[in-house]
């Protein structure tokens, strides 16, 4: 059973690994918040990459790393949910990528420092990193794998802490309702939330810890990595990122 004292890197992916493909598959039903579609985000990359070899953190059951192996590129997937991993290794064309198990706090340590064109954190997963540290050594890590002008890709949502506390309901069905509760630490960024699915099956708890980071604070600590922003939409057709933003896609260079 996981509670707060044993919940690590793995822990989102072990439990939420039998239903990810169904609850955020095509359009992210289940989200958040907005969530580009796996061609849409793969077309994004194709462009960004120039041909390069693309790292993805938190890559779960291949949601868009096997569109990207779709278009040619060659495609590196971390994780550290060994059920995830499952998932996407059964899934056709997966032998196109290679999937390496680890912390996305500290990814590839062995890899040779520029070794691909695109790092990329897709769908709020770098708010999976639940401390500030943590998602510090994220980016400095990702920027070091960047060869010279490769690009650091992040795509999340803008915090609106008052949104996300309290609860919702995600789904109503004939013998299903799914609902969502959470709440803010407006001091750490923290969100720690559940979703309770209660069926004629029985009820089942899908815990979530996240650290929202604003596009400002990203800002901050790729700065610290040596990247420099290039550009920042609010979603990723290419639509102009303003305040009433509620997502967006933001990519660094290295310099």
């Amino acid at each position: 059973m996981w509670n707060e004292a044993n919940y690590g890197p793995e822990t989102y992916g072990e439990t939420y690994a039998d239903v990810y493909d169904d609850w955020y598959g095509e359009g992210g039903q289940m989200a958040i918040s907005q969530v580009g579609a796996p061609d849409e985000v793969a077309d994004g990359i194709v462009a960004l990459a120039d041909g390069g070899p693309v790292l993805e953190l938190g890559v779960g059951t291949g949601r868009l790393a096997l569109p990207l192996a779709d278009r040619g590129l060659d495609v590196t997937g971390l994780d550290a949910s060994p059920a995830m991993l499952e998932r996407l290794r059964a899934k056709p064309g997966a032998d196109r990528l290679t999937v390496v198990e680890g912390d996305m706090a500290d990814p590839l340590p062995g890899a040779a420092d520029g070794s691909f064109g695109v790092v990329l954190v897709g769908f709020n997963t770098l708010f999976n990193l639940t401390t500030a540290g943590a998602q510090a050594s994220c980016v400095a890590a990702g920027a070091r794998l960047l060869r010279p002008g490769g690009r650091f890709v992040v795509e999340a949502f803008v915090p609106a802490p008052e949104a996300h506390d309290g609860m919702s309901v995600r789904a109503i069905e004939v013998d299903r309702v799914l609902l969502d509760v959470a709440t803010i630490d407006p001091d750490t960024q923290l969100i720690t939330g559940q979703r309770i699915e209660v069926s004629e099956a029985g009820n089942r708890l899908f815990p979530y810890q996240l650290r929202y980071v604003t596009p400002e604070q990203l800002d901050a600590l790729a700065a610290d990595a040596d990247l420099s922003l290039e550009h920042r939409w609010a979603d990723w057709s290419g639509t102009p990122f303003d305040e009433a933003s509620a997502s967006h896609v933001s990519v660094w260079r290295r310099t």
